[in-house]
């Protein structure tokens, strides 16, 4: 999770709104001439309640291929539609809306109403990394989001060649999360001064006595902390540790099971049992054995030092899920969702992105007026502006469309839940799809 450490030193914390629960199914994507208010007016809505579900001001002008949650059931065809894409953007198979609106073909005219199809919530858990800040913060933002939130993952504790773990100024972080009814996991990292830091991991697991001592600092943590479990966020393993991070995850299952703690591990999105060969030190059926909950890292397939591109295709994270599934029971397996924007330089000699919040996206194209596209093929919205210096930028995100194709997903797979990095990234859309898409543990 290159991301955390890009986010920790470089983004500010979006101010969240409260959730606003609409029962909103529709997807709307704007079409030239489109405002608020004439989009409130056809569909017969209040406008402040659509430009707070979608985290806008009244006042926000709209643009092109914009994509907006609106209330109720009922959409209205717009110019250019057809069936296959009212489907696709709704997540749903072109015979579905036909045979649920009695349509005997497809022609369909502007104007007229169709119905979507509501699919059936399921019950998943979910959990978010978090940071904590001082008391009050801690007391906030929680509080935000207690109705989204199954767990919270305290980022970050790190060891030392030793075994020994830093420490993290909780500020009540923990207590006030249990009284919340989010149970509190510690997140362990690989995080060095060197990053995610292969070379220490190889350290910790390869010396069968660093390797116990350091499973015993881990339960000592849990338990004078009161967590309900540990998170092993261990990233960039050598593919020549395979084994013995296998031999880890057995052994810290052999010590904290037994007292009733949970244990989680985040991993890399891989294809097959060595594949990509880079992230082959992560042996997807041993792991599975030992953990109660693998979270699948199913984002960054581009990231802020390589080229531009969909940070969470689709297409890629169904051959993730088809893989992953064979191997490890779809009740132990949590879908990642990147809650974040990588925004691109594509101009000039220093080709470099950045990282920041969705809804920094969403003001960044509506400030540019820059129309917004989509990628049918990996479900990911995209944009294009110029900066004050005459740069060129592209910037990949999330949306209603490719976040709902995504949570499909785990109803398909019928995985245990979903998660993101971080607490205090994520926007009211998801906040809306989320408690409409699912019931949360």
């Amino acid at each position: 999770m290159i991301i955390k450490v890009i986010l920790l030193l470089g983004v500010l914390h979006l101010i969240l709104l409260t959730p606003v629960i609409t029962n909103a199914q529709v997807i709307y994507e704007v079409q030239n001439g489109d405002s608020l208010y004439k989009i409130s007016r056809q569909y017969n809505k209040n406008l402040d309640e659509i430009a707070k579900l979608n985290g806008l001001s009244k006042e926000n002008r709209l643009v092109v291929g914009q994509s907006l949650l609106l209330p109720g059931s009922t959409y209205i065809v717009q110019p250019g539609d057809n069936l296959w894409k009212i489907a696709h953007r709704h997540a749903m198979k072109k015979e579905a809306v036909m045979a649920h609106n009695q349509l005997k073909n497809e022609v369909i005219i502007p104007g007229q109403k169709l119905q979507i199809i509501r699919s059936a919530k399921t019950t998943i858990w979910t959990g978010k990394y978090f940071t904590p800040k001082d008391k009050k913060y801690n007391e906030w933002i929680l509080n935000v989001n207690k109705n989204v939130l199954s767990s919270v993952f305290m980022f970050d504790y790190h060891p030392d060649y030793n075994g020994n773990l830093s420490q993290l100024q909780l500020n009540h972080a923990n207590t006030i999360a249990w009284n919340k009814n989010i149970p509190p996991y510690a997140t362990i990292s690989n995080l060095s001064a060197e990053g995610f830091d292969p070379k220490l991991t190889h350290h910790l697991i390869s010396n069968a006595e660093v390797r116990k001592r350091f499973i015993k600092n881990i339960h000592a943590l849990l338990h004078n902390n009161e967590y309900k479990g540990v998170i092993i966020d261990f990233e960039r393993v050598y593919p020549r540790d395979r084994s013995d991070f296998g031999e880890f995850m057995k052994e810290l299952a052999e010590n904290l099971h037994p007292s009733g703690m949970k244990i989680m591990i985040a991993v890399p999105p891989m294809q097959g049992d060595q594949s990509p060969s880079y992230s082959a030190g992560y042996d997807y059926k041993t792991i599975g054995k030992y953990v109660d909950t693998m979270f699948l890292m199913t984002y960054d397939w581009h990231w802020p030092g390589g080229p531009s591109g969909p940070i969470a295709p689709i297409n890629k994270v169904r051959e993730t899920l088809n893989y992953a599934v064979s191997v490890v029971p779809p009740s132990k397996l949590m879908l990642g969702i990147p809650m974040y924007a990588y925004d691109w330089t594509i101009s000039g000699k220093k080709k470099k992105g950045t990282a920041y919040a969705q809804q920094r996206a969403v003001n960044l194209y509506i400030s540019h007026q820059s129309q917004v596209h989509y990628d049918e093929k990996a479900a990911s919205p995209w944009f294009r502006y110029v900066d004050e210096q005459g740069m060129q930028h592209e910037v990949w995100f999330e949306d209603p469309r490719s976040l709902l194709a995504k949570f499909r997903l785990v109803k398909e797979y019928r995985l245990a839940g979903l998660g993101c990095w971080h607490l205090g990234l994520v926007m009211p859309q998801t906040e809306e799809l989320l408690t409409e898409e699912f019931n949360l543990r």
